[in-house]
């Protein structure tokens, strides 16, 4: 593990997995850090040189107070890149990645060599521009408060994600109470989680070029959406208000799968019920995949 200046102030957590080959960096979802792509990452040692990120605010890169808005957070990227001395990179993105991926591939083009979107084609952009003036509601985080261990910690999340999360991911997300190793919080800015839905932007995945994979289950935060407008713990205007957004937000998302159907560079793959961390539940399929596509697009 290594520091790697982002802004100015800013240092944000570099893992290399070593490797050989062009360059391939891994974005963390929104809570996550570098570390939970452990096991991951290392599969394509063979044929890439292998990084992962964890971007401001959480784990063991640095905390501002501000800059979590999808464009500070890919030029984060981009100026890591350049730390590293590399040109450009394919780049693998979990879920908020995603909003990295797309900027990095709208705005800096020359950087990318090929994307794989890891569950991470939601429209948060447009949710966000909904919640704006509204306080955030619940997130679809796993509930840890009251855990007595560590173990319990990993056993829940297991339960909820679908496959247990590398060890060293479960010590740099979260923080265990010294002495009785309870549950004790999040590793992460007070902030950082509400600022990153609030900052995503509204892109066109429409105009990424390509050549980009992208691996789902055919869910996302539609889905989470849905259970807020039910939510007896909302109050009841904020609830009619998403189940009058609720028709348009579906109709974006079913045009824009439509197009990214038809779109030539983009190849899709499908995995029923395979949960939003989906190289934990389908990990020989994700990979295979990966390693596919990556051959098919990586330049000799």
């Amino acid at each position: 593990m290594t520091r790697m200046q982002a802004t100015r102030g800013v240092q944000l957590e570099v893992l290399d997995f070593g490797g050989e080959g062009p360059a391939l960096v891994f974005l963390a979802g929104m809570g996550s850090t570098a570390h939970v792509y452990d096991e991951l990452a290392p599969e394509f040692r063979a044929t890439h040189h292998v990084y992962a990120l964890t971007r401001r605010g959480f784990g063991a890169s640095d905390w501002p107070d501000s800059g979590y808005d999808t464009a500070t957070l890919g030029g984060d990227v981009v100026k890591v890149l350049d730390g590293l001395g590399l040109s450009k990179a394919s780049f693998v993105g979990h879920s908020l990645a995603g909003d990295e991926l797309t900027w990095l591939a709208l705005h800096h083009p020359s950087r990318v060599d090929a994307l794989v979107y890891l569950d991470a084609t939601d429209s948060r952009g447009r949710i966000a521009a909904f919640l704006e003036g509204s306080p955030l509601p619940p997130l679809p985080f796993s509930v840890l408060d009251g855990l007595p261990s560590r173990e319990a910690v990993a056993e829940r999340l297991a339960r909820d994600l679908g496959g247990r999360l590398p060890s060293h991911e479960l010590e740099q997300s979260y923080v265990f109470d010294a002495t009785t190793g309870a549950y004790a919080g999040e590793r992460r800015h007070a902030r950082a989680t509400e600022q990153c839905v609030r900052g995503a932007a509204v892109q066109d995945l429409t105009r990424v070029p390509g050549p980009v994979l992208s691996l789902h289950d055919g869910q996302g935060f539609t889905g989470w959406v849905e259970v807020l407008a039910t939510s007896e713990a909302l109050p009841t205007d904020f609830r009619q208000r998403l189940r009058d957004f609720l028709p348009t937000l579906r109709q974006h998302e079913a045009e824009q799968e439509a197009a990214l159907q038809r779109h030539p560079g983009w190849r899709h793959l499908y995995l029923e019920r395979a949960g939003h961390y989906i190289w934990l539940t389908n990990r020989a399929d994700v990979v295979t995949r990966m390693r596919e596509f990556f051959a098919n697009t990586t330049a000799p």
